[in-house]
């Protein structure tokens, strides 16, 4: 599957756009091809990764040797609900081929915005559903499936605002089409819900 996921990973880095100096969360990174790439592209970066799979976190500490012995790369395996990080703790944070697995109730996505950093940039490529449809081994049973009012429903639902919500379609090797959502986490709602809460507070 690692082929298969290489033009999604690198479509979906080119609009996450680490930069040195930043902290950047990977969810399911699978063999960390995705942690190379922006540990090379971000020389400075703090990188991190959280993986459900003892296998793939064991290929991904290999692929990634260079950086994690050198402290600049820190990989945990672990659900992803409760993440081990503290409030805003990333500036950017990738998802490719992930929210398939999460929960409808919306608690995973709600972990990823608690971790953001306020002003930080979410980037999630998923498989639209028009494909997923026609493979047999993605059914509901086992995969959330998703179209462009879905994607941006997600994250409305996890706090993000309409208009820091970007999403574009990609059309990939044999006729895969797919979806990337880039999302900014605006410090203005932020204080309009600290804010409302005073309010709620005052007598």
């Amino acid at each position: 599957m690692a082929w298969i996921n290489d033009e999604p990973n690198r479509l979906a880095i080119d609009a996450l756009d680490p930069r040195p100096g930043e902290t950047v969360l990977e969810f399911g990174f699978g063999p960390g091809w995705g942690l190379r790439t922006i540990a090379a592209r971000a020389h400075g970066a703090r990188v991190y990764g959280v993986d459900q799979s003892a296998r793939m976190l064991g290929q991904a500490k290999r692929m990634n040797e260079v950086a994690i012995s050198r402290g600049r790369m820190v990989l945990v395996r672990g659900d992803f609900r409760p993440l081990p990080w503290i409030d805003e703790m990333f500036h950017k944070i990738l998802l490719v081929n992930v929210v398939y697995f999460f929960d409808t109730d919306g608690r995973d996505i709600s972990e990823v915005y608690r971790v953001l950093r306020s002003g930080g940039r979410l980037v999630i490529y998923v498989t639209s559903r028009e494909t997923m449809e026609k493979w047999p081994f993605a059914g509901p049973e086992t995969h959330r499936t998703f179209d462009a009012h879905d994607l941006a429903r997600l994250l409305e639902n996890a706090g993000f605002s309409r208009s820091h919500i970007t999403i574009m379609h990609a059309e990939l090797a044999l006729g895969v089409k797919g979806l990337i959502a880039v999302a900014e986490k605006s410090t203005r709602s932020i204080r309009s819900d600290a804010m409302h809460g005073i309010a709620a507070l005052a007598p």
